[in-house]
């Protein structure tokens, strides 16, 4: 007879807080509810929900945002000590990103080398939290991703427009010819912190889009999205097709424990579900997933056991088809178009191909793994795609591809380095008639398109269940011959 496990309580798990908080923090026990780690950069929030759920949350200071969200099940005693470590961690890092990290550039770099230097001292001595470096122009795409302001020199401002364009999530300013000449940081630190106090009152971008879709299910829908410097779960129920729910993980690092985790919280909050959607990254193929990124067993039935762990129907997709099915839904406007989606600094890209108005997965739903052509069509992908005239060849020619094979009506691109489309059709006219050339669209709103596809999906799974209830049956019997 093997011994039970002692379950791992609350009260345990408040215990192990107390003993983790790490040297510059502060633990406010303010409630039975929520506890706060407290720190001059961060906050850190641990909240005791029914259910034994708990949620673990660090806002920024700075920013006055999220940078880490999740939730989880008390369940196991070295996964909540895990994720908790985790955050704890974060929490520690956040100090760094207090700063405000600002980089000049110019030509060489060594003018603003020595502007940078001046700059530092200048905020040291107001007692503001502010690091300035320097770089030359042919590395700033390179690592400017890594900075907060961006500061271009006189001799270089005819690049302002297409800097802006690519940072567009950045403040991107030019230095005045007098102060830069004349070394006026004054001048130069009192225009960073205007412009930063005026992207803090700008508007958020509004999302003008319909919410809803006619149906009877309710559906609790899952999307991992890796960009923007983190891995991003969005995830949301759409009740008879209005969302009811929608919230956002948010970590620096990924496994699939944090969609169970997910899974877990959802599913213990909220009844009558029909259906779990879920998103992913990879190959998708009859319940496998093929990503060997995320270390995942592709022989392994991850949809089987899921639906044998929580006795749903679950379906996955990959997650550029997601969004090629949510943006066709919520557009309407064309049924022939491809989705492409050009991870920043990974040349492997991804796309989810409709035609005739429904999703194109091929065989072995392998169709739209375009990365895999790259390097028989440029020379050393790998380097190329770090700056914006290679992640510009790059694009159109993975572009060209799918215009010359499937003769798209729209194209819809994210691609951080290349968001100048009238460059992309230049560079795709090298190679063919503009008459043939389609509509393209560059975006960067994922979750708007990701979590409404995946229903989509689900929704189609329902209904094939509800005329044939042998249909997994049936794949799984083809899948083993």
């Amino acid at each position: 007879m093997t011994e039970s496990r002692p379950v791992f309580t609350p009260e345990d798990f408040k215990a192990y807080i107390r003993a983790g908080v790490r040297e510059g923090c502060i633990l406010d026990e303010a409630s039975e509810k929520e506890w706060h780690l407290k720190t001059d950069y961060a906050t850190g929030t641990v909240a005791f929900h029914e259910l034994d759920i708990i949620e673990l949350i660090i806002t920024s200071l700075k920013t006055g945002e999220n940078a880490f969200y999740l939730h989880f099940q008390l369940r196991d005693e070295d996964h909540a000590k895990g994720l908790f470590n985790e955050m704890n961690n974060a929490l520690m890092a956040m100090k760094e990103k207090q700063k405000i990290r600002v980089l000049l550039s110019c030509t060489s770099g060594l003018t603003t080398s020595y502007f940078a230097q001046q700059l530092s001292k200048a905020a040291d001595e107001l007692q503001l939290d502010y690091e300035f470096s320097a770089v030359n122009f042919a590395r700033l795409y390179e690592t400017g991703f890594d900075y907060d302001v961006i500061l271009l020199a006189p001799q270089i401002q005819y690049e302002y427009e297409k800097t802006k364009e690519i940072f567009r999530r950045k403040t991107v300013l030019k230095i005045p010819t007098s102060s830069f000449a004349g070394y006026k940081t004054g001048e130069v630190i009192t225009m960073i912190m205007n412009a930063l106090e005026e992207k803090k009152k700008a508007d958020p971008e509004t999302e003008a889009i319909r919410s809803a879709f006619s149906n009877d299910r309710r559906i609790l829908c899952i999307g991992l999205i890796n960009h923007f410097d983190s891995y991003r779960i969005g995830y949301c129920i759409y009740d008879h097709g209005k969302k009811t729910l929608d919230k956002e993980v948010i970590k620096e690092t990924h496994s699939w424990n944090d969609i169970e985790d997910l899974l877990d919280y959802a599913l213990a909050r909220h009844e009558n579900i029909d259906a779990i959607a879920i998103a992913y990254p990879g190959i998708i193929y009859h319940g496998h997933i093929h990503h060997p990124d995320y270390r995942l067993d592709n022989t392994f039935n991850m949809g089987r056991y899921l639906e044998h762990k929580y006795g749903h129907i679950v379906v996955l997709i990959n997650d550029v088809n997601a969004m090629a099915l949510g943006y066709h839904a919520l557009y309407e406007d064309t049924d022939n178009m491809v989705f492409v989606f050009q991870p920043r600094g990974y040349y492997v890209s991804g796309a989810g191909l409709i035609m005739d108005g429904r999703l194109y997965r091929g065989w072995r739903s392998a169709a739209g793994e375009i990365g895999r052509l790259i390097p028989a069509m440029v020379e050393k992908p790998e380097i190329r795609i770090n700056d914006p005239a290679g992640a510009l060849e790059i694009v159109s020619k993975e572009l060209l591809a799918f215009i010359t094979a499937a003769a798209p009506e729209k194209i819809v691109l994210y691609s951080e380095l290349t968001p100048d489309v009238s460059e992309i059709r230049r560079e795709i006219g090298k190679y063919i008639d503009e008459d043939y050339i389609p509509e393209i669209i560059w975006t960067d709103r994922l979750k708007t398109f990701i979590l409404p596809g995946a229903m989509i999906h689900a929704l189609d799974v329902l209904r094939r269940l509800e005329m044939d209830p042998e249909y997994y049956k049936r794949l799984d019997e083809t899948e083993n011959k």
